[in-house]
C-alpha cells in the first residue's frame, strides 16, 4: 500500500484529523496538500475538508467551492448516493466570512483552538465521541498513533476482501441440500412428485394456514431437479462465503433462516401453488450484499454495481422466459435478507439504533400483512386436485395414519373423497 505524506501545519489540525479517523470512522482520501476525510456510512456528514489556509481571497474561495462540488458529484455517482453532505473545518481563519456559503449540503465551521471544536453544539450533534476527544496531544505522539491505526485499518480491509475464512455455515447448508436431494430421489417421485413434495415439507398454502408454519422454512431444503439444485448451490457457494466472512457464523445462520422464511412467506401470500428451492436463501444473500454496499460503500458498492444489479436485471428477463418461476419467493428472500442484515448490522462497526428500529418495524408490518394476504388467497383457491393426489399417495403407500392426519388438518369431508 502506497504511503501518502500529509502536510498538516498545526498540532490542532493533526489532533482533529486523528480524532475523526480513530473515533468517528473517517478515512483519509486527500493528497499531500489537501486534507479530505471520508466516511460514507456516517448518517449526517460524509465528507470533511480541513482548510489550513489562513489567508484566502475571493478567487481562492470560489475555486474551493467548485472543488467541493466536483468531488461531491463524483462520489455520489460512484457510490450511488442520493445525499452527501460536506463539512469544512476552517482552521485558524483570518477572514472567515469568505468561506460562508448557503448551499444546503455544505456547512462551514471556524476552529481557532481545541475548545472551539469540542464545545461547538453543531459538532457535538454530529460526532458522538467529541466530549471525550483528546485534542492537545504532541504532534509526534499523534503521528505515531495515526500510523498504527492506519496499518490496522488497511489490514482489516484486506482481510475483509480476501474472503478466506472458513465458511462453515455455508458449506454445511450446501451439504444438507445435496443430501436431501439424494434422499428425495430414492422416493417414487416419477409417480408421486407433488404428494412427495408436500409430504416432505413443500410450501403448501392450506397446510400453512392450518398451522404447519415450519413449511415457511423447509421448502428451502427441497430440490427435485438437478439443474435447479446446481444453480442454487453455485450461487450460494459464491456469495455465501463473502457474506459469512463479513457477518460471522451466527449472523449468517439468522440471515439464511430469515431469508428463507420471509421469501416463502411472500410466496404464501401471492402464489397459490407449491414452492420449493433454496432460491429464497440465495437471493437473501444478495439482499445482505446490498446492505453492505450501502453500509460500507467504499468497500462493497463495487459488488452491488457489478453483481447484485446485473443479477436482479437477469432475473427479470428470466421470469419473462420462465413464467413458472416463483418470483415472489425470490424477491421476498432478497427483501428479507436486506432487512435482516439491517437489523443485525456488521460486526465491529457503528451500530445505529434508528436503522435497526426502522428495519425491524418494517419487517413486522410486512410479516403481519403477508400472513393476512396468504390466508385470504388460500381461502379463495380450490386445492381439491392437490388434496386428492396427496390422499391417493398416502392410501397407495399404506400410510393410513398420515392420511387421517391430513384429512383432519384440512377438515376434509370423508364422504367427499371416497372415490
Amino acid at each position: 500500500m502506497k504511503e501518502i505524506r500529509i502536510e498538516i501545519q498545526s498540532e490542532l489540525a493533526m489532533n482533529i484529523v486523528h480524532y475523526l479517523m480513530s473515533e468517528e470512522g473517517y478515512v483519509y482520501v486527500g493528497n499531500e496538500r489537501d486534507v479530505w476525510l471520508e466516511n460514507l456510512s456516517h448518517p449526517t456528514v460524509q465528507l470533511i475538508y480541513l482548510n489550513q489556509r489562513s489567508m484566502f481571497n475571493e478567487e481562492q474561495t470560489t475555486q474551493l467551492f467548485k472543488q467541493v462540488h466536483v468531488i461531491r458529484a463524483r462520489l455520489r455517482r460512484r457510490y450511488l448516493m442520493g445525499r452527501l453532505n460536506v463539512l469544512i473545518l476552517n482552521i485558524n481563519p483570518t477572514r472567515p466570512h469568505l468561506l460562508n456559503d448557503d448551499r444546503h449540503y455544505l456547512k462551514v465551521i471556524d476552529i481557532n483552538e481545541a475548545s472551539d471544536f469540542k464545545k461547538n453544539v453543531e459538532l457535538q450533534q454530529l460526532f458522538s465521541h467529541l466530549q471525550s476527544a483528546e485534542l492537545e496531544q504532541p504532534m509526534a505522539q499523534v503521528m505515531a498513533q495515526m500510523h498504527e491505526s492506519t496499518k490496522e485499518k488497511a489490514l482489516h480491509v484486506k482481510n475483509m476482501l480476501m474472503f478466506q475464512s472458513r465458511a462453515i455455515v455455508t458449506y454445511t447448508f450446501l451439504i444438507v441440500l445435496t443430501a436431501v436431494f439424494l434422499f428425495l430421489h430414492l422416493q417414487p417421485i416419477k409417480e408421486w412428485l407433488v404428494p412427495i413434495a408436500i409430504n416432505y415439507g413443500a410450501k403448501y398454502n392450506p397446510l400453512i394456514l392450518s398451522g404447519d408454519y415450519y413449511r415457511l422454512l423447509t421448502p428451502s431444503f427441497l430440490h427435485f431437479d438437478l439443474m435447479h439444485l446446481l444453480f442454487n448451490v453455485v450461487f450460494i457457494y459464491q456469495f455465501g462465503r463473502m457474506v459469512e466472512h463479513v457477518f460471522g457464523w451466527w449472523r449468517m445462520i439468522i440471515l439464511m433462516i430469515g431469508s428463507a422464511i420471509f421469501g416463502n412467506l411472500c410466496s404464501y401470500a401471492f402464489v397459490e401453488g407449491l414452492s420449493i428451492g433454496a432460491s429464497t436463501v440465495a437471493y437473501g444473500l444478495l439482499g445482505a450484499i446490498l446492505f453492505l454496499g450501502l453500509e460500507q460503500r467504499k468497500i462493497f458498492m463495487h459488488f452491488v454495481r457489478t453483481l447484485v444489479f446485473p443479477i436482479l436485471i437477469f432475473s427479470i428477463f428470466w421470469i419473462i422466459i420462465e413464467p413458472g418461476i416463483d418470483v415472489y419467493g425470490h424477491l421476498g428472500g432478497f427483501l428479507g435478507g436486506f432487512l435482516i442484515a439491517s437489523i443485525l448490522g456488521v460486526p465491529k462497526q457503528s451500530y445505529y439504533i434508528s436503522r435497526t428500529f426502522l428495519a425491524g418495524a418494517t419487517l413486522l408490518i410486512l410479516i403481519t400483512g403477508l400472513f393476512n394476504r396468504g390466508a385470504y388467497l388460500t381461502s379463495q383457491t380450490d386445492y381439491s386436485t392437490y388434496n386428492r393426489s396427496v390422499m391417493a399417495y398416502y392410501y397407495q403407500t399404506h400410510q393410513i395414519e398420515k392420511l387421517e392426519v391430513f384429512k383432519q388438518r384440512l377438515k376434509l369431508d370423508p364422504n367427499e373423497w371416497v372415490q
